[in-house]
């Protein structure tokens, strides 16, 4: 880069016509200013001809950072000779004009030499969610640098080089100086929400008293149940599918009752929010690790906080007296014995002990109300997102399958990404008799074109839900 000072009349009397002869000053001083060169980890060369566009980052939460590490390898005395600093742009990559934005995305602030003067080596992390994702990335280097020139130096004039952007492709791409890079935002978990299928009034619990008598173990149930229900006796919750079996609307207990034991059945009737009711069998040893490493495990010993954890099957609506706990059949105090997670509403944090052979049943009414027991045959599906999505570059899929493992399916359909919209719907027809078993899911699949033509894709799933057909009704035509 070079400057070079004005051209100056040499005279004391300055430029007066016709009262002096003017001596002019044909000549000046030149300033060459020689750029720091570096190579920059983090991102790469612009080169459609390798296997892959470049580097990509899938940023997962508000806070990741891009790591960007400028290598500065020549022409490092440029920065002691002008006391110069230096700063770099980030700009993005507008597909409708085919070309970087001269507009920045993100200006760093000036950083001196004297920071990395011992190692020549700066390594900036930049925000992910700063750079308006998604998108392609140019990083282009610039410095602000005082003059060399005797007169312009006495004066303090600077320079900065962010003045004059330029390249040679994409707008404003110089292989030579400029990198690139791609950041997608990691695909979002869609989140359940109550849709206006299976639904009419909410969370109506009715409790009946079953008469039984000596030698019992067949026990009809009111046929209007609704999803799960509470099987107590004499006080204490039996668990569902180890002290019972229901099949339609028949319980079959594992043991004989006697005629003054007290059988009580809870339970909704009218659709809605239908209660679900988890049991978990301790047989196994129980898993252990530190916060969040539970995995796929419904039981944990979390080794950081020294607490015993358990875990419902879908998301609960509500918090803490919304959930009822028992151990062995005995009601847990809510808020006391065990209270709901606040970073994790599916994890329940015990302040007891749990042992090998315990029974846990945790009873509680869902988020989404098509769970369990299916009262229609054409459910209706809805999910939403946190953030809408700014390009049409993903859909979502409901998959439905018979087998929890979604090995193949019963049924799938997509729906777009639609910008600026965070809630989507989609509906299937369920078919069978009763105790047909279904479980459903919505995947979120981000796909993202780069300029080379490549597609960088990412996916997250929802939680997996459970439906169950429990009457013949919904075959009637």
């Amino acid at each position: 880069m070079r400057y070079q000072e004005r051209i100056y009349i040499q005279n004391e009397n300055g430029a007066v016509r016709n009262k002096d002869i003017l001596n002019v000053n044909m000549s000046s001083d030149i300033c060459v200013f020689d750029s720091p060169l570096f190579y920059l980890s983090g991102a790469s060369k612009l080169d459609c001809t390798g296997s892959t566009s470049g580097t990509s980052y899938i940023i997962t939460g508000d806070t990741e950072t891009i790591p960007l590490g400028f290598n500065f390898t020549a022409n490092t005395n440029s920065f002691v000779n002008t006391n110069a600093k230096f700063k770099f742009g980030i700009y993005k990559y507008t597909p409708i004009f085919s070309g970087f934005s001269t507009t920045p995305v993100y200006m760093s602030p000036l950083i001196d030499y004297s920071a990395f003067s011992a190692t020549n080596i700066t390594t900036q992390n930049v925000v992910g969610n700063n750079l308006s994702l998604d998108g392609e990335y140019l990083v282009k280097a610039f410095y602000q640098f005082g003059s060399c020139t005797d007169f312009l130096n006495r004066i303090g004039k600077t320079f900065d080089t962010s003045n004059n952007i330029g390249g040679t492709e994409y707008g404003i791409y110089n292989n030579d100086l400029d990198y690139y890079f791609i950041a997608l935002k990691q695909a979002e978990t869609p989140i359940f929400i109550t849709s206006s299928s299976n639904a009419t009034p909410f969370n109506q619990l009715t409790q009946r008293v079953l008469p039984v008598v000596d030698k019992q173990t067949v026990v009809p149930v009111p046929s209007n149940i609704v999803g799960d229900f509470v099987l107590t006796l004499n006080g204490l919750v039996l668990a569902k599918d180890l002290d019972y079996i229901t099949s339609g609307s028949v319980v079959t207990l594992s043991g004989e009752t006697f005629s003054d034991d007290i059988l009580t059945v809870i339970y909704t009737s009218g659709g809605g929010n239908n209660l679900v009711s988890d049991v978990i069998d301790v047989n196994i040893s129980i898993t252990s690790g530190a916060t969040d490493g539970e995995g796929a495990n419904l039981i944990y010993y979390n080794t950081t906080t020294s607490k015993y954890e358990i875990y419902t099957s879908v998301t609960p609506l509500g918090t803490n007296g919304n959930i009822l706990v028992m151990v062995n059949g005995a009601s847990l105090a809510s808020g006391i014995d065990y209270y709901q997670s606040t970073t994790k509403p599916k994890r329940i944090i015990l302040e007891g002990d749990i042992l090998i052979g315990d029974i846990i049943t945790i009873i509680y009414f869902p988020v989404i109300n098509v769970v369990n027991a299916l009262d229609t045959n054409t459910p209706i599906i809805t999910w939403s997102i946190p953030t809408a999505p700014e390009l049409i570059n993903g859909y979502f899929s409901l998959e439905v399958s018979s087998a929890n493992t979604f090995s193949s399916f019963y049924y799938s359909a997509a729906t777009d990404y639609v910008i600026g919209n965070t809630y989507y719907t989609l509906g299937f027809t369920a078919s069978g008799t009763v105790g047909t078993q279904f479980y459903y899911r919505v995947k979120n699949e981000k796909n993202y074109t780069t300029i080379c033509g490549d597609n960088v894709n990412t996916t997250a799933y929802s939680e997996i839900i459970p439906v169950v057909i429990q009457s013949n009704s919904i075959n009637s035509y």
